[in-house]
């Protein structure tokens, strides 16, 4: 998120918070204003007593009645703040007044017991107003009472002095009151600093959310750069499937068709994954797309790829690439690869892993990539796989290994790709358990269906084969050899 996001977005919580505390602040003050209006009603009935009866208690009282339904209808006009004022002032006042006629009648017990009240109304303050209203509230209090302690000691003296006998009564009702305000200011002080780390953290919930969207955005841009599988191609079926560990891919497949009816094969793994893996995915597909239709030979295209790559100097950004190109009138795969992991070819239930070692596009200038080509046969499997499926670990920290991945292409369908893709998929994912997959896994499988006519097509086929490694010799091609490995079960 940029800067100037953040600030719109921290002046958007900013609008939110007060609006939260307006109608926090409108709550309280009704029920506060009708607490007190209930309170008031009860003293004006205990004044009706002889006893306590007293023409100021009466004025405070109508008065304070009057004041509560002035509160009420700023309230309904949503001026809270002018409320709260009002509600703080006048009831703090209205005690003030109390203990100030009763301190004018010397009567010392009840000054000091509406002295000591006072803090509930410095408590009140800090509520509704916050802690600085709130210490001038405490600071107005105790002026007061302070003063009225010197009245009362002023008209009658004792012998320990007016200052004395004024300060012994002042000093713990100065202490609890002080108390009662640093209490408020600490309570406000950590409930602003819960306050920013709450707008900090629902900030950072919004980037969050924000990056996970354009993840996903991301993701289903890359996920249409995958082409469907071509048609069959005759007696030839192709499946793919691609799966990123996260949200976008380094890995890549993809197919193209070139105008004398053959078809361009990549499958490609860049290094790293998330964000930077897809730009450069993105990136060295569109630079393989371009060499395709330039170039004949997938070892002239693997190498003016590589010289594009190393001059935009890519910092230690690999790509692993296989590229092949399928003839369906003939059934040769004429291919080469670049630090990618070997094709395998399943043939009359023997596996085959299939390649020449080379270095990834990226790795340095001057790279010459080796061609194969191979002659399908019907029954044939062709798997293209990137280093995600060997490279799985269990919860034991196991790798899936080599020896594992051909057993298990051993083991899937001989007859449905994509049943034999799904296989794969689902055995990985066993394996893995309860780990998140920890790289990208892209797999393209070629099939020749074993159907009657595919074999008399296999004969012409190799008769065309041969005339054509024959003729390749001087583009550097050679025809293939294959390491057979046993398919033993690891």
């Amino acid at each position: 998120m940029k800067p100037r996001d953040a600030k719109v977005v921290n002046e958007l919580l900013g609008q939110i918070d007060a609006q939260n505390e307006q109608l926090r602040l409108r709550k309280m003050l009704r029920m506060l204003n009708n607490l007190v209006v209930l309170l008031t009603v009860i003293a004006l009935l205990i004044m009706l007593i002889p006893p306590f009866s007293h023409p100021l208690y009466y004025a405070i009282v109508l008065t304070s009645l009057a004041v509560n339904g002035w509160i009420e209808w700023l309230i309904r006009q949503k001026r809270e703040r002018i409320s709260a004022i009002l509600l703080v002032i006048w009831t703090n006042l209205g005690v003030l007044l109390i203990m100030t006629a009763n301190a004018i009648e010397l009567d010392l017990l009840r000054v000091t017991m509406f002295a000591e009240t006072t803090p509930l109304f410095v408590i009140l303050a800090g509520l509704l107003l916050g802690w600085r209203f709130a210490g001038m509230v405490t600071i107005g209090n105790l002026i007061i009472i302070f003063a009225a302690y010197v009245v009362i000691f002023t008209v009658n003296p004792t012998p320990r002095g007016v200052f004395e006998e004024s300060t012994g009564f002042f000093i713990p009702i100065l202490i609890y009151t002080i108390l009662v305000w640093a209490a408020i200011f600490f309570y406000q002080w950590q409930l602003a600093a819960s306050q920013q780390r709450l707008n900090q953290a629902r900030l950072q919930l919004m980037q969050d959310q924000l990056i996970r969207y354009e993840l996903e955005l991301a993701r289903n841009i890359q996920q249409r750069l995958y082409p469907p599988p071509p048609p069959k191609l005759g007696p030839i079926q192709i499946v793919a499937r691609s799966e990123p560990a996260r949200e976008t891919s380094g890995d890549f497949y993809d197919f193209l068709q070139l105008p004398d009816g053959r078809l361009a094969i990549v499958v490609a793994d860049v290094t790293g994954k998330s964000i930077p893996a897809a730009l450069m995915m993105v990136m060295a597909r569109s630079l393989l797309r371009s060499h395709i239709t330039v170039y004949q030979s997938p070892a002239s295209i693997l190498r003016a790829t590589n010289e594009m790559l190393c001059r935009d100097g890519l910092q230690a950004q690999y790509v692993t690439a296989f590229l092949g190109i399928l003839d369906p009138a003939t059934a040769t795969l004429v291919f080469a690869t670049a630090g990618h992991p070997f094709p395998y070819l399943r043939r009359s239930n023997q596996i085959h892993e299939v390649g020449c070692a080379s270095l990834p596009l990226g790795a340095k200038t001057g790279l010459e990539y080796q061609e194969m080509t191979l002659t399908l046969q019907p029954g044939d499997q062709v798997f293209l796989l990137t280093d995600g499926f060997f490279e799985t670990r269990n919860a034991q920290r196991e790798l899936f290994g080599f020896d594992r991945l051909m057993s298990l292409i051993g083991q899937t369908d001989t007859t449905d790709p994509q049943r034999a893709l799904d296989h794969m998929w689902a055995t990985i994912a066993e394996f893995r358990g309860a780990l998140e997959q920890s790289d990208d896994m892209t797999a393209v499988i070629i099939h020749v269906l074993a159907e009657p006519h595919a074999v008399a097509l296999n004969n012409r086929t190799h008769a065309l084969a041969n005339g054509s490694d024959q003729a390749a010799t001087s583009d550097h091609r050679s025809t293939i050899v294959i390491a057979t490995t046993s398919a033993s079960i690891a």
